[in-house]
C-alpha cells in the first residue's frame, strides 16, 4: 500500500470513529434531557401548587366552599390543584385521601397533601408548601392559614398527587 493511501485510510477511520462517537453522545444527551424536562415539569407544578396555596392565606373559611374567595379545607385543595396543578381532585377530604401515592411524613415535597384524623377517613386536609409548613383552611374563625407542622397538630398521613 502506498504511503498516501494509508493516510487516507487513517483519516477515513478517524472520521467514521468521530461520527459514531458523536452519534452515541447525542443519543445519551437527548435521553438525559428528556428525563430532566419531565422532572423539571413536575417540580414546577409542585412549586406552582405551593405558591398558589400560600396566596390564599387570609381568605375566609366557608363550609362547602371551593374558592376563589373562601374555602373549606378540601375546597382549598381542590381549587389550588385545579388552578395551579391542572389536576382535578374530588371535592371531599374522604375522597382526596384515596388519590395519589402514600408518602412518608419525613420525605414531604411541596404540593403533598397532609391529612389529620384517621388516615383511612380523615377529617382535615392541607397542602405542604415546604420548610416544614403547610397551608389549610383551618376554621370559620381563622380562615386560610400557613402553619408549621408541630407535635401539637401532627398529620396522620400524606399523599403525593404530582409525581
Amino acid at each position: 500500500m502506498k504511503h498516501g493511501h494509508s493516510k487516507g485510510l487513517i483519516k477515513l477511520i478517524i472520521v467514521i470513529a468521530l461520527f459514531f462517537t458523536g452519534a452515541a453522545s447525542v443519543t445519551v444527551v437527548s435521553a438525559a434531557t428528556a428525563d430532566d424536562v419531565s422532572a423539571s415539569s413536575v417540580t414546577k407544578k409542585r412549586t406552582a401548587v405551593a405558591n398558589l396555596a400560600k396566596k390564599q392565606v387570609g381568605k375566609g373559611y366557608v363550609y362547602g366552599a371551593a374558592g376563589p374567595y373562601s374555602f373549606d379545607c378540601s375546597g382549598l385543595v381542590q381549587y389550588v390543584y385545579k388552578t395551579a396543578g391542572n389536576k382535578i381532585l374530588p371535592r371531599t377530604t374522604y375522597s382526596q385521601v384515596l388519590q395519589g401515592k402514600k408518602v412518608s411524613l419525613k420525605k414531604l415535597k411541596k404540593g403533598d397533601l397532609l391529612f389529620w384524623g384517621s388516615s383511612a377517613a380523615p377529617n382535615h386536609v392541607g397542602i405542604y408548601v415546604g420548610d416544614n409548613q403547610f397551608v389549610h383552611a383551618a376554621t370559620p374563625s381563622q380562615g386560610v392559614l400557613k402553619q408549621s407542622i408541630s407535635a401539637y397538630f401532627y398529620p396522620s398521613a400524606a399523599k403525593r398527587i404530582l409525581d
